[in-house]
């Protein structure tokens, strides 16, 4: 008899769980604050400082190689952490002055908040 719930179950079957071990999600985020340094140098509105953002893009190509490296659980939860990071500092402004570059930023971020979130939360508690 297993100790998992049927939820942590049905998760490890899910591509969710899948996408959560490959690097992939990360590198394009990470690509994606790359794309936005330019408009972050210029003090584009809405735009995090050119320092944070080379700060993020580091980061989430930093988790993007632990994943790489087969290590999906520290990974999953350095970007977890990075990405609640970006949202505590930059939602409220990408949501009132809404622009493209930004939002798209923020999207970005969501989406990996949620595969890599999950991944951490199953590994943390077994939820």
């Amino acid at each position: 008899m297993s100790n998992l719930s049927q939820s942590v179950l049905e998760y490890q079957r899910s591509p969710l769980y899948r996408l959560a071990a490959s690097p992939y999600p990360e590198w394009s985020l990470s690509a994606i604050c790359a794309a936005s340094l330019p408009a972050a140098a210029r003090s584009a509105p809405a735009m995090p400082h050119l320092g944070v953002m080379m700060g993020f893009s580091a980061v989430f190509a930093g988790s993007g190689y632990m994943k790489y490296m087969n290590d999906a659980e520290n990974g999953s939860g350095t970007t977890t952490s990075w990405c609640l990071l970006y949202l505590f500092l930059n939602l409220k402004r990408t949501v009132q002055q809404p622009k493209p570059m930004p939002s798209l930023l923020l999207a970005g971020v969501m989406t990996n908040l949620v595969i890599s979130g999950r991944k951490t939360i199953e590994y943390q508690f077994g939820v």
